[in-house]
């Protein structure tokens, strides 16, 4: 298992709190928000030679419906999707990154159109990808998206396409609707993003600065056995918090766990 963290607090990257030397970290998840790697209209070619030179292994987070640099939304058919997809997949290649996540599309008048068009699209890029030695990872979500209830990612895997179990969405899922945490755990995610939030929005804290707190998030991480565990934090009380916390996810190596009830 590797631990690694989201290129939002990484100095190098954002021009956040954190170096790469502080952090040191077995990897980091590039996100298309954090740096210009990514427009519409093509590669910065520099900006990915300038990552190519920090000498760190990276996933990748595809371009999500909200980016701010560019989107990729499944729930509508575009062929623009496919497009930039193809051009993350090259970004990987150069970065030597095997592992991209993607989210489901979003609804927008149509829960079963936004499904259909999420999973056309999906064996579209997933054939893309394997060209260029990726392999994609879909992520539960929160509300108005495809992937929120743990059977939604199940009809999008095959060869090429595992999940990413994100704790933080699952929670919310959980206090909102219900449904058991227990059945998140039962994914074969091959990645986990954690981090935390009190029940009702989606804040990207560290694990224990919330309710769901670090002994559960634990739980998790161990029951799923997943190959990167990436704490996904956009916000914090302390930088301590932050730094505990990755001491705390490298304390999970080799460990194993039946269940989280």
């Amino acid at each position: 298992m590797k631990v690694g963290v989201n290129s939002h607090i990484v100095k190098e990257i954002s021009g956040q709190e954190f170096s790469l030397d502080e952090l040191n970290v077995d990897v980091v998840e590039l996100g298309f928000d954090d740096v210009t790697v990514l427009t519409e209209d093509g590669i910065i070619w520099e900006a990915l030679k300038n990552l190519a030179g920090l000498g760190v292994e990276f996933t990748l987070h595809a371009p999500t419906s909200d980016g701010k640099n560019v989107r990729v939304d499944l729930g509508r058919y575009s062929r623009m999707n496919i497009i930039t997809m193809e051009r993350v997949f090259r970004i990987a290649e150069a970065l030597d990154a095997t592992t991209v996540v993607v989210h489901g599309g979003d609804i927008h008048r149509s829960y079963h159109r936004a499904f259909a068009n999420t999973r056309k699209q999906m064996m579209e890029i997933s054939a893309v990808a394997e060209e260029h030695g990726v392999r994609l990872l879909i992520e539960n979500l929160t509300d108005m998206r495809i992937g929120v209830f743990p059977h939604e990612l199940l009809p999008f895997l095959e060869s090429n396409v595992g999940i990413c179990l994100d704790i933080g969405h699952a929670f919310l899922t959980a206090m909102k609707y219900g449904v058991p945490m227990d059945e998140f755990a039962l994914l074969k995610a091959e990645e986990v993003h954690a981090h935390d939030n009190n029940g009702t929005t989606d804040e990207h804290l560290p694990p224990g600065e919330g309710m769901i707190g670090r002994a559960y998030a634990s739980r998790l991480i161990r029951a799923t056995r997943p190959t990167y565990v990436i704490l996904e934090i956009r916000r914090y009380s302390r930088p301590e918090n932050v730094m505990e916390v990755l001491e705390f996810a490298r304390g999970l190596k080799g460990q194993v766990v039946r269940g989280v009830g």
